[in-house]
């Protein structure tokens, strides 16, 4: 099962170790920053297309936000 906030915990630990602001982070992806908090806090879901453009952004494989 889908965790979203298990998703938003790793997707904040990727931003925090490229030493982005949540606004540097959401204008880099194409969000607003708000949004990258709500899904940072397990409150807003990402839809599985843009999950696949998150990663090709971050240059990371979509699997590691199902194996951890």
């Amino acid at each position: 099962m889908f965790d979203l906030k298990e998703f938003g915990r790793l997707l904040q630990k990727i931003r925090k170790k490229r030493k982005m602001s949540q606004i540097e982070f959401a204008q880099f992806l194409g969000y607003t920053a708000s949004y990258i908090s709500r899904v940072e806090r397990g409150k807003a879901n990402l839809s599985m297309q843009a999950i696949e453009k998150v990663t090709k952004k971050l240059n990371i494989k979509i699997r590691f936000f199902f194996e951890q």
